[in-house]
């Protein structure tokens, strides 16, 4: 009886033991290895010209993503070498010298995240890094210092490790069950004191399930505000749809306007029963026939539902991917245009923005765009209009648009497979503007260069990292 309740107990230890952690590089998987990028998302750069990277982990290979950096003394040197010219990678047989792997010494920081990182969005002093992790609702948070080191803030992981896996706070109860895109702006808290506070904006791309009727989801979505100084909390959560207000939908691509003090929100995502693994799943709304702009006012926090507009009669486009404000009003400083990219048709659009409230906005320029338009940046030129580079993913390729003649002046192509993410970065290049482009498919961060004088020069000047 003795040796049969002991075989049990192995057998039963046997039966618990969990399967080996499988930690990405840098941190493993089989000891301490070189970093390197794997589904590269969220961009951001440091004040010190540092660029933050997020590895998103879309295909499962480790138990997580990570954050690294990379330093801006090793971009400088690929947007300026020491020795030669730039190199011109946009080119049939491109020169050896344009791939380049992720430099260990040159990667000051890295840290553990959840998986599913989307956009990364830096506190207003550039100490502070959070991206969501939409397969668990987790908001992760990183602190960055100066020269590119990273840290686990307090609470959200173990430093000593560098996991910061536990992140701030997960978002479900609070309705955002897939955070994704996340905005700095600022909230007007009346428990603290009515003033403005420094506060970060996280938008869902998953709905909320409120109700299950019959096998049918009643949904809804919202946005959280979190205190940029107090990050562990959230000051607030507002409504963003429901199953009265645009359906319920998710949303994407979002932006904030300090001197309306408004969020823009766009994009459409459903949840159904239909698919998912376990458990409803959610994706790109299709077969609908709006495009809705939605506008929440962030001083009345959750008292009052977004107004909507539908922008589809003006575009015919269903699919809003992202956001960027522009073109301030001389006199009070207000945005007067939210540019969009578009899908289904692929376009570039100015939306207006009126001064008076009572006036709704209207798409009034349209420029088609190659195939796929996702993020975009804009670049300033003193004495001269803006320009606006597009990420075109479908073309692996980036366009530049003049914004008063409203047409593409310039492409450049063989970033590689699903470019998406794009960021400005320091530039040591005189009268250029500097661009890293997360090429996600690839595994891999593109730079290139726009010379502001001469759009039509742009150039591919390197590809850091592979899948390989």
């Amino acid at each position: 009886m003795r040796k049969s309740a002991i075989a049990a107990a192995a057998l039963l230890a046997a039966c618990n033991t969990k399967p080996p952690e499988v930690l990405p590089p840098p941190f493993g998987p089989d000891g301490p290895q070189d970093p390197r990028l794997f589904f590269p998302t969220g961009l951001a750069t440091a004040p010190d010209g540092t660029l933050l990277v997020a590895n998103g982990n879309f295909n499962h290979a480790y138990d997580c993503g990570t954050v690294l950096t990379l330093s801006g003394t090793f971009l400088d040197s690929l947007f300026k070498p020491d020795a030669g010219p730039p190199l011109d990678c946009d080119v049939a047989q491109p020169p050896g010298g344009c791939f380049r792997p992720v430099p260990a010494g040159d990667v000051k920081g890295a840290v553990l995240i959840g998986s599913y990182a989307g956009p990364l969005a830096l506190s207003d002093d550039g100490t502070l890094a959070l991206t969501g992790s939409r397969d668990s609702g987790n908001v992760n948070a990183v602190q960055v210092d100066p020269g590119g080191l990273l840290h686990c803030p307090p609470g959200t992981g173990n430093d000593a490790t560098k996991d910061c896996r536990k992140g701030l706070r997960n978002l479900i109860a609070n309705g955002v069950d897939g955070p994704y895109a996340i905005v700095p702006g600022t909230a007007v808290v009346p428990s603290k004191g009515g003033s403005a506070q420094p506060a970060f904006f996280v938008s869902s791309v998953i709905p909320h399930i409120d109700q299950i009727s019959s096998g049918v989801l009643y949904t809804s979505t919202a946005v959280a505000a979190i205190d940029m100084n107090f990050p562990w909390g959230v000051l607030f959560a507002m409504r963003a749809g429901s199953r009265f207000v645009g359906g319920g939908s998710g949303v994407g691509p979002m932006a904030f306007d300090s001197v309306r003090r408004q969020l823009y929100l766009g994009g459409c995502y459903f949840r159904s029963a239909a698919f998912g693994a376990g458990e409803p799943g959610s994706a790109v709304c299709n077969g609908v026939t709006t495009n809705y702009l939605r506008i929440l006012n962030v001083d009345v926090a959750d008292a009052a539902d977004p107004v909507l507009f539908d922008l589809r009669t003006d575009v015919l486009s269903i699919d809003t991917v992202q956001f960027l404000l522009g073109d301030p009003d001389p006199g009070t400083g207000a945005p007067t245009s939210l540019w969009a990219t578009m899908r289904n048709p692929d376009t570039l659009v100015r939306i207006e923005l009126p001064a008076q409230p009572s006036v709704a906005p209207r798409v009034r320029k349209v420029i088609p765009m190659p195939a796929a338009p996702a993020d975009m940046v804009r670049i300033a030129r003193p004495g001269a209009s803006d320009l606006i580079a597009v990420v075109t993913e479908k073309t692996n390729g980036v366009a530049i648009v003049d914004t008063a003649s409203g047409e593409v002046v310039s492409q450049v192509g063989r970033l590689g497979n699903s470019p998406f993410m794009i960021r400005e970065v320091s530039c040591p290049v005189a009268g250029s503007a500097c661009l890293a482009v997360s090429v996600f498919a690839e595994c891999r961060v593109a730079l290139i260069e726009v010379p502001k004088s001469n759009p039509s020069g742009t150039k591919l000047r390197a590809l850091i990292g592979s899948c390989t």
